[in-house]
């Protein structure tokens, strides 16, 4: 029991300093959200990339029988193959993934295709640019 706990302890103070370093680019926005990216991409690896996505709700939303006003995603990115996986997700309930993490989820999940002309797809394009 305190392994997991101190394994859970770690894992929010590593989100936390990350949290302090990031240097989020706005993206997309649709009529909930506004979408950022983290311009500190990790290095391509093969055809992938990581990234931190920043979904800052421009009103509460129910998530998880929680209100939160933000999400954070850490995604995978297969820039070929124009698809993404989530790996990490928390919801917060302050604006710009500010305040406790409220809940999480840890993958990865599923590879998902992303539709052409969509928030998914400019922020594979913005993510594989210049990789």
């Amino acid at each position: 029991m305190r392994r997991a706990a101190a394994a859970v302890t770690a894992i929010a103070l590593a989100l936390a300093s990350w949290q302090a370093r990031a240097d989020w680019v706005r993206v997309s926005s649709s009529q909930q959200s506004v979408f950022y990216i983290d311009s500190k991409k990790s290095p391509r690896v093969g055809d992938n990339v990581m990234i931190w996505v920043l979904r800052n709700h421009k009103a509460m939303q129910a998530s998880q029988s929680l209100m939160v006003r933000s999400s954070k995603d850490q995604i995978e990115v297969d820039c070929v193959g124009r698809r993404i996986r989530r790996i990490f997700s928390s919801d917060h309930g302050r604006p710009m993934g500010q305040g406790p993490m409220l809940h999480s989820e840890h993958g990865p999940m599923s590879w998902n295709g992303v539709p052409p002309n969509s928030t998914v797809s400019r922020i594979v394009d913005v993510a594989c640019a210049n990789t």
